[in-house]
């Protein structure tokens, strides 16, 4: 039996996202499996189970007609199991029934079969949105998606990409250069870090006849030899210092001048830069050149996986597709609990840790928990633990020394999930200090 919401509570506070960029964000829950749909968050305090879900497109006969329930105290968002069969996941840890417990911006949120992860302020589309090149992203990616359709209407020299080893940052440059209308023209890769720092002038500049012993002819170099397409500089943060002038001349008149000549040639090209380190703390430290990070007025980041968990399944099931054929649900089992623990993972090194584990997978048993936790290396919370409270989370803190990761294991969380649950605390402190 279903209760009348609060009368000091609008039923219209949680609105179905409009998928416009005006919008300046609606709270919602992303469904991340076993389908990608945008689940309206169920009036305030009234029962919500099977019935809700169904009308979003999700059919779960494992949640209960009455299952979860959520309220608003203080500003912020609980959920609470209201006494359902086979009980509401919250971050991996079972709830109490009848218990609120706050519900956090990225907190992963398991009723029956279905894994879902709320945002509060959601700005993305109502539906899920195509990969990105070979880029998947139904969800995290909208602010690259954003980015690479203003490039679309007016096109841009020069691109910075940022983001973590792993992320996807050369399939995001392919990307950039449909976006930026130069697919038809070369398309160069250049790992920066890869090239010995004394021929990484002439390799990318070129050099004129008799221009060092050894030069009998003339070399175009990288940069000419793309002319009407683009170049990749991957990692051009490792860039020494002491070469990073010689790009100025490139990125601000499109002029290149080869070693040994007296004068620069023009070359029409798009520089695409890659690196995994943030681009203004490389500036302050001295190892990156404000003037040429001005260079670049457009920049792109790519989240971590760990951000972005509502986007690991549909990931996953890309990676899944190219090694071992489709994933089929009806024939492949694949376990709610090991999807779960997955999109709880840190996830150092991204994607590719992903693919790696897809890669270890056995297609004939598909992923059941067990298998899962022996490939990452972590088990599941236990069932019976409820999430960790503020002041948990503060003295496990405070009894190792504020090390992060310490305490994420003691706690039985990723340094992810503690991480969103530092900043809600800061929040809350901020809002009652003002």
């Amino acid at each position: 039996m279903t209760t009348r919401p609060p009368r000091d509570v609008p039923t219209d506070e949680h609105r179905p996202p409009t998928g416009t960029r005006r919008d300046r964000g609606s709270p919602v829950l992303l469904a991340a499996f076993p389908a990608n749909v945008v689940v309206p968050l169920p009036s305030p305090g009234v029962s919500a189970g099977r019935a809700w879900l169904a009308a979003a497109g999700l059919d779960d006969t494992k949640v209960s007609s009455n299952h979860l329930r959520l309220t608003r105290a203080g500003g912020r968002l609980q959920v609470e199991d209201v006494g359902s069969r086979n009980g509401t996941w919250l971050d991996g840890h079972r709830l109490p029934a009848r218990e609120p417990v706050p519900l956090e911006d990225g907190s992963v949120l398991r009723a029956g079969e279905t894994l879902l992860v709320y945002r509060e302020t959601y700005t993305g589309r109502a539906e899920p949105a195509p990969a990105i090149g070979g880029l998947s992203g139904p969800w995290g990616l909208s602010a690259a998606r954003a980015e690479l359709d203003r490039l679309t209407k007016r096109p841009a020299r020069n691109v910075l990409i940022t983001g973590e080893s792993g992320t996807g940052k050369e399939m995001l440059a392919e990307a950039v250069v449909l976006a930026l209308g130069r697919s038809r023209g070369p398309f160069t890769r250049v790992n920066v870090a890869g090239i010995v720092a004394s021929v990484f002038e002439g390799q990318l500049f070129g050099w004129e006849r008799g221009a060092f012993s050894g030069s009998g002819a003339s070399n175009p170099g990288l940069l000419r030899a793309s002319a009407g397409g683009a170049v990749f500089l991957d990692e051009i943060g490792e860039l020494p210092i002491e070469l990073q002038p010689k790009l100025l001349r490139v990125l601000e008149n499109q002029e290149v001048l080869a070693v040994g000549a007296t004068q620069p040639a023009l070359v029409d090209i798009a520089i695409i830069a890659a690196t995994n380190r943030p681009p203004e703390e490389a500036v302050q430290q001295g190892r990156f050149r404000l003037d040429l990070l001005a260079r670049f007025p457009v920049r792109i980041a790519l989240p971590p996986l760990r951000e972005r968990p509502e986007d690991v399944f549909a990931i996953l099931r890309a990676l899944w597709e190219r090694s071992h054929g489709p994933l089929d649900l009806g024939r492949v089992r694949v376990d709610v609990e090991a999807v779960e623990l997955m999109m709880l993972h840190d996830w150092p090194e991204n994607v590719r840790g992903l693919g790696r584990l897809v890669a270890a997978a056995d297609p004939t048993t598909g992923l059941k928990l067990s298998i899962v936790e022996q490939l990452l290396g972590v088990r599941a919370a236990a069932v019976a633990a409820p999430p960790p409270t503020r002041e948990a989370i503060l003295a496990a803190l405070d009894a190792c020394g504020d090390n992060q990761v310490q305490a994420a294991k003691r706690l039985g969380l990723s340094r992810g999930q503690l991480l969103r649950r530092l900043k809600a605390i800061k929040q809350a402190q901020r809002v009652r200090a003002g």
